[in-house]
């Protein structure tokens, strides 16, 4: 009885031995979101003196620039600063969304690279190993405002490259028209050579609040996000752009803020059948970008009187087709030309200027781009919209089209 005796003391040494001084294995926490509604922002002092901006003062704004378009024709409607150049924030994962849209279906799997991992500022916190579809990244950072999620976008659609992906984002905003941008990142935490302008930011918004995905991104308030690996993991991310939960008209887009850009905010509005996108930047503080952009959206539905609208067959054209087997194809406007009379404005002052080629070359398909349709006020070019063939054009021969190639092109 002894000898056992002595056996458990041992066995019971040894374990507090083992305990004591064996070392603990460091495991990894597994980040993952913590609160529904996050922040993309430090908080306000609301002991800081701030005069609320309305619709009526807009002269009062502290945003270094600014600038309210409409969404569908571009045109402008108030602008301050529009052409300064300044840094964007993380109203920058616009592009990186747009860009992720028309490079990739929604669901691509996208295995985590390791390099969007940890990346500073607000996050959705990915981990290494993670996968998760396309869709579900793109709605989680656009909602988050994650810097680690537009970065793991940037390395999937880059093909691994983000060199590659800064260039696809600079290109597609030259292809906008956004002429005084250069991206440097997929986030927008700062960097000397990121930065851009209202003018530019409302025309790369435009651009996206065309397509039918981006609107619903950009609209949600509040989603679960599903992850593939690890399959069990699901979060609840909430919108940073509080106008979303406090504004009835708001239909998007994008906060932004880091210390060197101040208070940034890309927002879309529809009311009455206007849509308009107004653009801050650098405002005094995160709780001035809401309050200034809600004021500009504000003054823009109070201008307007009424919305006209020319339906693509009451612009129809015709243009010359080289080398194929008709002498002519019909284009029209890619949409319905639907644009704001403003109060003190007559609609018999507007007036269309089209903007064809003599005649294009084969092969087209249907909906291709061939030219503009100018949409002008009192003469002067206030919006523009695609012009488009409405049929697919097929190689082949045709003597009026030879002709006219032959004698006048």
């Amino acid at each position: 009885m002894k000898q056992l005796h002595h056996i458990k003391l041992f066995l019971v040494f040894l374990i507090i031995f083992v305990q004591l001084f064996t070392p603990i294995a460091q495991v990894t926490p597994i980040a993952q979101a913590t609160d529904t509604i996050v922040d993309d922002a430090p908080p306000v002092d609301e002991n800081k003196p701030y005069i609320p901006v309305t619709a009526d003062n807009l002269n009062d704004m502290t945003a270094e620039a600014a600038i309210l378009i409409d969404a569908r024709t571009g045109r402008i409607l108030y602008e301050k600063n529009p052409d300064k150049k300044l840094m964007p924030a993380s109203t920058t994962k616009m592009m990186t969304c747009i860009l992720g849209l028309e490079n990739s279906n929604d669901d691509d799997i996208v295995n985590v690279d390791n390099r969007a991992v940890g990346v500073d500022g607000s996050a959705i916190y990915l981990n290494e190993g993670d996968q998760i579809k396309m869709s579900e990244l793109l709605q989680a950072t656009m909602l988050a405002s994650g810097n680690d999620g537009a970065t793991a976008v940037g390395y999937y659609v880059g093909q691994g490259s983000m060199e590659n992906f800064v260039q696809m984002m600079n290109d597609k905003a030259k292809s906008i028209g956004a002429e005084n941008t250069h991206f440097n990142n997929p986030h927008g935490l700062t960097d000397p050579n990121h930065y851009t302008t209202a003018r530019d930011l409302a025309k790369i918004a435009a651009y996206g609040y065309k397509n039918p995905k981006f609107r619903k991104i950009v609209s949600t308030k509040e989603q679960e996000i599903s992850w593939i690996t690890p399959s069990t993991r699901k979060d609840v991310y909430g919108s940073t752009n509080r106008l979303l939960w406090n504004y009835d008209d708001i239909t998007g887009i994008k906060t932004g803020y880091t210390d060197a850009a101040g208070g940034c905010l890309v927002a879309a509005a529809e009311k009455n059948g206007s849509a308009l996108i107004a653009v801050v930047l650098k405002t005094a503080d995160s709780r001035a970008r809401f309050t200034e952009s809600r004021a500009l959206l504000d003054f823009g539905f109070k201008q307007i009187a009424s919305q006209q609208t020319i339906k693509p067959e009451e612009l129809t054209n015709t243009i010359y087709v080289h080398g194929a087997n008709v002498s002519k194809v019909s284009v029209a406007p890619a949409e319905s030309f639907t644009y704001p009379v403003m109060k003190h404005e007559n609609s018999d002052d507007f007036s269309y200027e089209m903007n064809l080629p003599s005649y294009i070359e084969t092969p087209l398909k249907a909906g291709s781009k061939v030219g503009t349709v100018n949409l002008l006020y009192h003469g002067t070019v206030i919006g523009s919209i695609d012009m488009v063939t409405t049929e697919d054009i097929f190689e082949g021969f045709n003597l009026l089209g030879f002709l006219h190639e032959l004698f006048l092109s």
